[in-house]
């Protein structure tokens, strides 16, 4: 019988992934993944839209990217709420994302993604220069903040048992509107 200290486990393996960001540990921290696994992240809005996440090649993509262009991910691990019936467990908690100097390099980044948003056909026109400009300003608001900043966010997840252990099927980062 598993118990909340074995999805508190994977949790913290999902914290070390995100210190540690050693790329070459990335295909081993992905086996925290279920084959189906989904990740929200925080600009999603729509289900395979921007930063919504689905099956795994897709996640190792933004966890790649976030561990080169994000700042210093903190998730309140001990504090997470930790429910399990049979098979599945469910979870949120709380944590921090800490602005680094690492956001300048991100710049180039940025750049395409606003390109995604001018070139997405299914907005109007309005819509597209909108979301590219918000986007766009959200990013130098973010830097203005400056290094060390630290922005809040809730962390929720669904994992799943399978025979290897508990793995994330829905993974969901959510910042508050500011």
């Amino acid at each position: 019988m598993s118990n909340t200290k074995d999805v508190r486990a994977v949790l913290q393996k999902f914290q070390d992934g995100y210190i540690s960001r050693d790329m070459s540990q990335l295909d081993e921290f992905m086996n925290l993944f279920a084959k189906e696994a989904e990740l929200i992240g925080i600009g999603a809005s729509v289900r395979g839209g921007n930063e919504w996440f689905e099956g795994v090649d897709s996640i190792r993509e933004i966890i790649e990217s976030d561990w080169t262009y994000w700042g210093e991910v903190t998730i309140g691990v001990e504090g997470a709420r930790i429910t399990i019936k049979g098979d599945v467990a469910w979870l949120s908690t709380s944590g921090t994302l800490a602005q680094t100097s690492v956001v300048d390099e991100a710049f180039p980044f940025y750049v395409n993604q606003m390109k995604e948003f001018l070139e997405n056909e299914e907005l109007t026109p309005a819509a597209r220069m909108m979301e590219a400009t918000h986007f766009g300003m959200r990013r130098l608001w973010e830097r203005h903040k400056g290094e060390g900043h630290k922005w809040p966010f809730v962390f929720t997840a669904v994992l799943v048992r399978e025979e290897e252990g508990w793995r994330f099927h829905q993974v969901q980062f959510a910042m508050p509107v500011d």
